[in-house]
């Protein structure tokens, strides 16, 4: 059962994270100059690229064996290793292609060549640490310990960005010391997490298991092509805006994803509450999910009712140069309510390791490429974030496919 007393915390401490990220990110964009901001800001990008594209599918393939055996302490040692040893796997493919690109994008951002070579061994450094620290802590998930998580996290992201006003009292920001912060989150985290993993697995010990490996394996490389093609949708509309849009609609664009950022905290809450809470279930699924996707959108709808009623205090935000702003920020709330909402049905669905269908994601997106342009604006930030909505249409249909697949093997029923 999901506990309302545990899900509150979990999202107060989740907007005292965001607060201290977004505060961070502020300061970095004051106190570092425009060509060295251009540099982290493509690091940072870079980032991201590396979380999607080498934890994704090795999490929603943990999150599956962990399903069919929690909580047997053995078996869930198994998994984990088993995943570790994915992930490994997936990094071999996918590190070295990032890391040539991100080369080409820092020197293209006019980054000297010592200072690539001093980022990208950060980039992988990062990357090492994330996987000592990310994806295995779905163990405390399932163990009801995600507070325990979001709180330290939270304290983590108070810590770098007292570490970034540390940086500018020494006169010391630069991209380099602003990514070594970044590496500083996701190294600060091991120690705990590991310490309460094993207090959880409580000394049992177990290599990895081959049939785990393989199903881990099988679910991480289907979900590769389709988190590419999710990187590609985030930089569509960029590319559109960059090509025929004005820069106040490519500026209103960033600036409106700072509000987005209130949502980030209860988005988190299906990963730690929502997936373990759906992993075992086999009846009234289509009851269960629903349920999950109404409680979902709740937060989406209420951003997109105060942007209707009160779309100042909002956009007061984000400063007077977008003060007459209020039809995009509309249009991102209602978009970003209905996002929300697709992704929870999809998490919850990818996670029990159903993601056979998830090329359609890809087949229908790639027509969206081309028709919505046809009908949509795609060079204003409405615009731009109603053709971002539109990759929803090819997500609910995999979801639906999932389901049916499932429902047709015998796995699961819906009522």
């Amino acid at each position: 059962m999901i506990s309302i007393r545990k899900v509150g915390p979990y999202v107060a401490t989740g907007f005292v994270m965001q607060a201290a990220a977004a505060v961070a990110g502020l300061l970095l964009v004051r106190w570092m100059s425009v060509a060295d901001y251009a540099v982290y800001t493509v690091a940072i990008t870079i980032v991201g690229t590396i979380r999607l594209l080498t934890r994704s599918g090795v999490q929603l393939g943990l999150a599956a064996a962990l399903a069919a055996v929690w909580p047997d302490r053995r078996g869930v040692t198994e998994a984990l290793n088993s995943a570790m040893r994915v992930r490994m796997l997936v990094s071999a493919i996918t590190m070295p292609p990032i890391l040539v690109v991100s080369w080409f994008l820092l020197d293209r951002a006019d980054a000297d060549p010592p200072v690539i070579a001093g980022l990208l061994a950060i980039l992988a450094i990062l990357w090492l640490a994330d996987t000592q620290g990310s994806v295995i802590d779905q163990v405390l998930f399932f163990d009801g310990k995600a507070v325990r998580v979001q709180v330290l996290d939270a304290a983590i992201s108070i810590a770098r960005l007292m570490l970034i006003a540390l940086l500018r009292v020494a006169n010391a920001v630069s991209a380099t010391t602003a990514l070594l912060t970044s590496l500083f989150s996701v190294a600060a985290r091991i120690p705990l997490i590991q310490k309460w993993i094993r207090g959880v697995l409580q000394g049992t010990r177990s290599a990895p298991n081959p049939g785990a490996t393989a199903t881990i394996r099988k679910i991480a490389l289907r979900q590769i092509p389709v988190d590419m093609f999710v990187a590609l949708q985030s930089q569509a509309a960029i590319f559109y805006l960059t090509q025929h849009g004005g820069g106040i609609e490519l500026a209103t664009y960033g600036a409106l994803a700072r509000i987005a950022q209130i949502l980030t905290p209860f988005s988190a809450v299906t990963l730690a509450f929502f997936v373990p809470a759906f992993a075992q279930a086999s009846d009234r699924i289509a009851t269960k999910v629903l349920g999950y996707v109404a409680v979902g959108a709740l937060p989406g709808i209420g951003l997109a009712a105060w942007a209707a009623l009160a779309p100042g205090t909002l956009l007061y935000f984000i400063g007077p140069a977008y003060a007459d702003q209020a039809w995009p920020l509309m249009v991102c709330a209602a978009t970003l309510a209905v996002i929300t909402a697709v992704e929870v049905a999809a998490s919850l669905v990818a996670h029990r390791g159903w993601n056979r269908w998830g090329w359609v994601r890809i087949a229908i997106g790639l027509v969206w490429f081309g028709v919505a342009p046809l009908f949509i604006k795609v060079d204003t930030a409405a615009g731009g974030y109603l053709f971002y909505c539109g990759f929803s249409i090819g997500t609910v249909v995999a979801v639906m496919l999932e389901l049916l697949s499932v429902r047709a093997r015998g796995e699961i029923h819906f009522s």
